[in-house]
């Protein structure tokens, strides 16, 4: 009987982590795929659909984890690549549910 409830428990643990690793993430949500060299002009991203699978607008920019702006050093958190977005810019991704 003890066996069981081990059992048991190692299941409904092991799922529950399963299904964490998977919810809540987003298509490219690092922005590990960024644009082509074409579709940028220094960092600024050029066109709506550059960064794979979002859509951008307004003044968008695509940078590096410890890329330089002037004196500033950029750090990104998580991950090697972000958008840093201007006044009014968005950027956008259509999420399905299950």
């Amino acid at each position: 009987m003890q066996r069981i409830g081990v059992l048991l428990f190692l299941l409904c643990t092991t799922s529950q982590i399963a299904s964490s690793l998977k919810d809540g993430l987003l298509p490219n949500g690092n922005f590990e795929y960024g644009p082509k060299a074409s579709e940028l002009k220094g960092t600024k991203v050029m066109s709506r659909k550059a960064i794979p699978k979002w859509e951008v607008s307004g003044y968008v920019e695509y940078i590096k984890s410890g890329q330089k702006q002037g004196d500033m050093l950029l750090i990104v958190p998580e991950g090697g690549f972000a958008v840093r977005l201007g006044d009014e810019a968005l950027i956008k991704q259509k999420a399905q549910g299950d």
